[in-house]
Formats: structure tokens, C-alpha cells, sequence
């Protein structure tokens, strides 16, 4: 049975809000107890195990997802596939473990801080316990959202009681890597509801090939998207590291909020091209709407409020961070459209072999481009560069799936868009004009900004604003 969409929507909304509130109530308390040598610090580790926690993955969160949406109304193909995958993931999260362990050890714990890649190592042998995929696999994203919820609110309670002074940065490391666990741990207590272990005629090898793709796809992507954290811990300093991180985990929030709705649609649009074409096409439109209605005001919104937000988020001390904010703001429109069109489109319509060329390019450019720049221009070069090659890999994959999918991109919806983006920032800077104290007219700004670009929305009649109010009203105010 296929659950409401609208509801997961709404359900991704909540956890996608709980995803941006959390890293900005630690970031507001951390920043100011670590500074930007403790984060850069941490940050350096985290990317390190992170390449790692990728090839623990090996794929699955993507190929799972997909596979088990296609199998979800089969009880017994749902419980050989989950055996499958399962014991798939225990084979390469153990390579995964020995893989960063040997590295640690030959590189000396990196400067001897052993017991901090000892807390961020942690990450990678929770991922014994992943099976997020099959969750979302189901689409069971109303127990995602509690489980996430709950997690999450341990987790800021525990760093409020035990990060204290500027040495405190493993036990900062430590807390995020449990985090990460306490969430797989609650999905294998929980599995017991949907699935089961069985052994009967089961193929592991028959997923070998397609998980080994995009095994090979991810790592690719990760690394244009974590070299530059790589090549500044390198080459600069660990303040440059922090500013970076910081100014990188500003522009996730932001994006995490712009794809909240489309994260949803990967399993619905899988299933929708293999059984209802039509039904595919329409999915799709309505995701770009979504994503104008929400990465265009994100986009502009952001890089106008930089300079109060990195006052109010982490203090003064990360003020070099603000440019570094704006030069990434571009990403939320490339990353937030990417996904979509190219990211879900690719995989729900199997054509993941386009991405390795796609990610070995933007790899070679990030890595260039990082050589080049990075000496001169510190975390900004690393900036820009990231831009550059995140612009070129969606551009290779876009143009290749609009020969193979031929959908039409909604003029009125852009235009729509577009010009309420420009009333909103006409009317955040008219704001900013009047020179308010900086978390005051921050507020301001951002309630400003939004009843405009809002107010315009609903004058020019926009269709899926006017849907999501009655689809909310619908399935959760009505019924309570």
C-alpha cells in the first residue's frame, strides 16, 4: 500500500527542520567554546573517516533505497533482499574499518591525535547497523522523523553538559559519531516490524556489480565534495579548515531545508517509471516547482544576511567566514536542482554509469582548481572551487538525462519565482538600510523577507503554495 505523499513531505519537512536546528544550536554553542582551531580540528578528522563511512556504504543507501521500493508489496522478496544487502554491508564495513585503522597508524594518528580519528572512526563501524535504506526503501518516513527527533535532543543535551572549554574537542567528536549510531541502533530494534532475516536462495553476488557502480559513483562525487577540506588541512591552517567547515555546514542547513520535499520522491519516482510514465512526468514538474519555490529565495536570502547570521550563528572570531558563506551560496541552486534532475533522475531511471564520468571530471578540476587557488585565497579558493566542480558535474549529467527524459521545464513556475525573489531582496535590503542592532535586524530581515516573498507568491496565484496549505490542513489539522 503506498503511503500519502503529501504526508512525507510534511514528515521530511519536520526532520529536515530538526536537521537544520540541530547543527545550528551546536554550531551557536560550539563555535564559541572550540573557536576555529578546536572545529577545524574535528573537521579534519570527520573528513578523513567520512571517505571511509563512503566506502562502508558501498552504494547502498542509494541502490536500497531504489531496490526495495520495487519489492515492498512482496513480503518474502523483502526479507531475502534485506539478507542480501545486510550481510553485503558487513563485508564492506569491515574493509572499511581495517582501511582507516591502517591509515591512522601509518600516518602516526595524525599529529598523535589518536583518540580523536579513534571518536570520528567510531561512525564508520556504526555502519554495521545501517539500514536507513530500507526505510526509506518503504517509505517510512513518519518513523524517521521521530527517530531523529529523539536522537538529536539526547544529543544537544549531552553537548550543552559536557563541551565546557576549548579542550573539549574529542568529546565534541565523540558525541557526533554516537549520534550517528544511536540513530542505527534504534532502526534494528525496530526492523523486527518490517522485515526478516532470510537465508532461503539468497544471491549476494547479484548485487555485486550494480552497488559496486555506484560504490564507485559515490566515492567519485565524495571526493570533489570532501577534497577540498583534505587539500586545506594540507595546505593551510587549521582556522582556514574551520572557517570552511563552518561556512559549509551554513550552506548544508540552508540546502537541507531547500530539498526537504524532493528528498522524498526518490522512491516514488522509481517506482513510477517502471509502472506509470504519467505519473513519473508529473512527479517530476512538481519537484521543480518545489525547488523554485524554495532554492531561489534561499539562494539570495543567504548570501544577503551573511554577515549578521555569522555573528549570531558562531561570533566574531569567524568573521572571515562571511565571504566564504557567499561565494558557496551559488551551491544551493546548482546542489539543490542537481538533485533532482540529476541525482534522483539518475537513479530512478538507472542510468548511474553517466555519473562516473560526470564525478571524474568535476574530481580532476576540484583537485586542480584546489592546487591552484587554495595558496592564494585559503578556504575561498577552496570555495570557489568546489562551485566550479559541482557546476560541471550536474552540467554533464542534466544534459544527458534531458536526451533520455524528455521533460519541459515550467516557465511560469520560474518566472514566479523569480520575481518574488527579487521583491524579497529589494525588501530585505531596504531593512538592512536602516542600520538595526545585528540580531535584531536579523529577525527582521528574515520576517521581512518571507511575508514578501510570500505575499507575492499568493497574488500571482501560486499553484503548489496554495496545494501545500490544503494538503497540511488536510492530514494533520482536520484530523485533530
Amino acid at each position: 500500500m503506498q503511503k500519502s505523499l503529501a504526508k512525507n513531505s510534511i514528515y521530511n519537512i519536520i526532520y529536515t527542520v530538526a536537521n537544520i536546528l540541530f547543527p545550528f544550536a551546536t554550531s551557536i554553542y560550539v563555535s564559541r567554546i572550540l573557536l576555529p582551531v578546536g572545529v577545524g580540528k574535528v573537521a579534519s578528522a570527520q573528513n578523513i573517516a567520512s571517505y571511509f563511512v563512503t566506502i562502508a556504504a558501498l552504494g547502498l543507501p542509494s541502490y536500497g533505497v531504489r531496490e526495495f521500493a520495487k519489492v515492498r508489496e512482496n513480503k518474502c522478496e523483502r526479507n531475502k533482499l534485506f539478507t542480501e544487502l545486510f550481510f553485503l554491508n558487513i563485508i564492506s564495513t569491515t574493509l572499511a574499518v581495517a582501511g582507516f585503522w591502517i591509515l591512522v597508524a601509518i600516518n602516526m594518528g595524525f599529529q598523535g591525535e589518536w583518540i580523536l580519528y579513534g571518536a570520528c572512526g567510531l561512525a564508520i563501524a556504526f555502519n554495521y547497523l545501517n539500514i536507513d535504506w530500507m526505510y526509506m526503501g518503504l517509505e517510512e518516513y513518519g518513523y524517521i522523523t521521530g527517530r531523529s527527533l529523539l536522537i538529536k535532543t539526547v544529543s544537544l543535551v549531552a553537548l550543552f553538559l559536557f563541551i565546557k572549554t576549548k579542550q573539549d574537542y574529542v568529546l565534541y567528536a565523540l558525541i557526533s559519531s554516537l549520534a550517528t549510531g544511536g540513530n542505527y541502533i534504534f532502526n534494528v530494534i525496530h526492523a523486527r516490524k518490517f522485515i526478516k532475516f532470510n537465508f532461503v536462495g539468497i544471491q549476494i553476488r547479484r548485487h555485486l556489480k550494480p552497488v559496486l557502480l555506484i560504490a564507485c559513483i559515490i566515492f567519485l562525487s565524495s571526493i570533489y565534495n570532501k577534497i577540498d577540506v583534505t587539500m586545506l588541512n594540507i595546505m593551510a591552517t587549521d582556522e582556514s579548515v574551520g572557517f570552511y567547515s563552518y561556512a559549509q555546514k551554513t550552506i548544508n542547513m540552508v540546502l537541507t531545508m531547500a530539498s526537504a520535499v524532493t528528498a522524498a520522491l526518490l522512491p516514488r519516482l522509481s517506482y513510477y517509471y517502471d509502472n506509470d510514465k504519467a505519473g513519473f512526468y508529473r512527479l517530476l514538474d512538481k519537484g521543480f516547482q518545489i525547488l523554485c519555490v524554495m532554492t531561489l529565495p534561499l539562494t539570495f536570502g543567504m548570501a544577503l544576511v551573511a554577515p549578521q547570521a555569522v555573528e549570531f550563528l558562531y561570533g566574531k572570531a569567524f568573521a572571515p567566514a562571511v565571504l566564504t558563506i557567499r561565494l558557496m551560496c551559488p551551491l544551493i541552486l546548482i546542489k539543490g536542482f542537481g538533485d533532482l534532475f540529476c541525482y534522483q533522475l539518475v537513479y530512478s531511471t538507472k542510468s548511474e554509469k553517466i555519473i562516473l564520468p560526470a564525478s571524474a571530471s568535476a574530481s580532476v578540476i576540484n583537485i586542480i582548481v584546489n592546487a591552484m587557488l587554495i595558496p592564494m585565497l585559503l578556504q575561498n579558493g577552496a570555495v570557489i572551487a568546489s562551485v566550479f566542480s559541482e557546476l560541471v558535474t550536474n552540467a554533464i549529467q542534466f544534459f544527458y538525462m534531458k536526451k533520455k527524459v524528455q521533460f519541459k521545464i515550467n516557465r511560469k513556475v520560474l518566472i514566479t519565482g523569480l520575481f518574488s525573489t527579487i521583491v524579497m531582496s529589494v525588501s530585505v535590503l531596504l531593512v538592512k538600510r536602516f542600520g538595526l542592532p545585528n540580531t535584531i535586524g536579523l529577525f527582521i530581515e528574515v520576517i521581512c523577507g518571507t511575508v514578501a516573498y510570500v505575499a507575492v507568491n499568493m497574488v500571482m496565484k501560486n499553484e503548489l503554495m496554495y496545494e501545500f496549505i490544503g494538503k497540511f490542513r488536510e492530514n494533520f489539522l482536520h484530523k485533530n
